[in-house]
């Protein structure tokens, strides 16, 4: 049954609400009755299909459908909850120099173990600071994959949503560094680069429920170098864009991955970033990518933003050199925190993560917030969807500088300790940190030349190189 509507303080409130046709004489109509009313004036409009055969699950939520034992869900695969973040990829094991004077092909005993892989990186560091996140990715079915599977568990990351790649082994990665800490990727431990489990990501394995219920999802663009793995990336793509989630890039860039050649692998990242709503980039991969020189991100990010369609923000990461930033309304730059250095890898991936956890708490925030409706009181703000959410309240400098700076604290703590996941530091103590040392951070606010239209305009421009 359905209870009548509660006063709605103005009756031209009520008259708004029955002409958009979720209300009519004073009681709330069901779903059914929706349906019949918009198709009075949108007679060729049909319900979509739920893809990758999620099931239609009527008025109950995702969410509460996946961990709901009385529709079948199940609270347990959940340690902190429905992920809200799915960072989809490859993760894989670093074998990282014990010394800056290690070699590739020096003994096994040279090198330490560490799990890693950059969308697997994200996913435990949000978990640590308190945002539940997701996986989804092949791991090798050997004692390696086995490390990897621990590794998630620990961060309390759910491990039903990855796959296993039966007879395909964990892809190793060796990585020297510098006597500044600073990595250098320089091999796999067999030759063909094809033949890891993280290249078989396969979409008919996944469920549709699990992005019906998350707000976000992050990929890099490392296994967009493999076929298998790449059909399903795309797949995925289109899907955040009907699902309208808030689809993050973090433009990674490692020829050695590649089989393709320079110019056909630009082709198919760039193909790739269009329609994302956040993109990460280095300074070096913002130039090779877009054609831009490395001043021009660092000092004029909005050049970089302008460039790509739908994308709320823009960051530009430059190491020691700090972080460039660019949202629709505005941008500036912030050097980095000083930290004793010991390994840098898993750095950016941090940051990434610390800045879209408190993206999502600040955004949130401001979703609920009461605002003036030229009303006679104050009253909840009209739902958004998450891309406008974010492009809405960002609007605010001060919100979104705060995001980027604590994505900053996350990634220098990082850069303190060995390891991209073991290193990742937890909410507490990002907030300590945060707390103490950002005060001595200094934002340089962007200059611009022209204004971008506003998000959700409606206006669409794209990029070609």
């Amino acid at each position: 049954s359905y209870l009548t509507a509660p006063s709605l303080g103005t009756p031209e409130l009520r008259q708004a609400l029955e002409k958009s046709g979720i209300l009519k004489d004073g009681r709330w109509l069901t779903e059914e009755e929706m349906e019949i009313e918009y198709k009075k004036t949108n007679p060729e409009w049909t319900p979509a299909a739920w893809p990758l055969g999620s099931p239609d699950v009527g008025h109950m939520s995702a969410a509460d459908f996946l961990d709901n034992p009385t529709v079948g869900g199940s609270p347990e695969p959940w340690p902190m909850g429905v992920p809200r973040v799915l960072c989809i990829g490859e993760m894989l094991v670093d074998c990282i120099a014990e010394s800056a004077e290690v070699k590739m092909g020096d003994p096994a005993d040279k090198w330490t173990k560490f799990a890693g892989g950059a969308p697997a990186n994200v996913a435990c560091a949000l978990a640590k600071l308190g945002t539940p996140s997701g996986f989804i990715g092949t791991i090798g079915d050997d004692e390696d994959g086995e490390m990897l599977r621990r590794t998630l568990e620990e961060c309390k990351v759910p491990l039903c949503l990855t796959q296993t790649g039966k007879g395909k082994p964990t892809r190793k990665v060796f990585v020297t560094r510098d006597k500044q800490g600073d990595r250098k990727f320089e091999g796999f431990e067999l030759g063909d680069v094809e033949n890891y489990a993280d290249c078989f990501l396969k979409e008919e394995e996944l469920d549709g429920t699990w992005f019906y219920a998350s707000d976000c999802v992050v990929t890099g663009t490392l296994s967009l170098a493999y076929e298998e793995t790449r059909k399903t990336l795309m797949t995925l793509k289109d899907l955040c864009e009907t699902l309208e989630i808030l689809r993050v890039v973090d433009v990674n860039w490692r020829p050695m991955f590649w089989k393709q050649d320079e110019d056909e692998a630009k082709k198919i990242i760039l193909d790739y970033v269009q329609g994302a709503h956040i993109v990460k980039m280095t300074e070096e991969e913002a130039s090779w990518l877009l054609g831009l020189s490395r001043e021009e991100v660092r000092t004029k990010p909005f050049s970089a933003l302008k460039l790509l369609p739908s994308c709320v923000c823009v960051l530009i990461t430059a190491g020691e050199e700090g972080v460039s930033y660019a949202f629709n309304k505005h941008g500036g730059r912030m050097p980095a925190f000083e930290v004793p250095v010991l390994d840098t890898t898993g750095a950016g991936d941090a940051f990434v993560a610390g800045f879209l956890h408190k993206l999502l708490e600040l955004t949130d925030a401001w979703q609920d917030e009461y605002v003036d409706m030229d009303m006679d009181k104050l009253l909840p703000r009209p739902h958004y969807v998450p891309s406008i959410r974010v492009a809405k309240a960002c609007e605010d400098r001060n919100l979104a500088a705060e995001a980027v700076l604590y994505g900053a604290a996350a990634g220098a703590m990082t850069c303190m300790e060995e390891g991209a996941i073991q290193a990742q530091p937890s909410a507490r103590l990002v907030n300590k940190f945060y707390q103490v040392y950002s005060d001595d951070i200094e934002i340089t606010e962007e200059e611009r030349d022209f204004q971008l239209p506003d998000f959700g305009s409606g206006i669409k421009w794209t990029y070609s190189p």
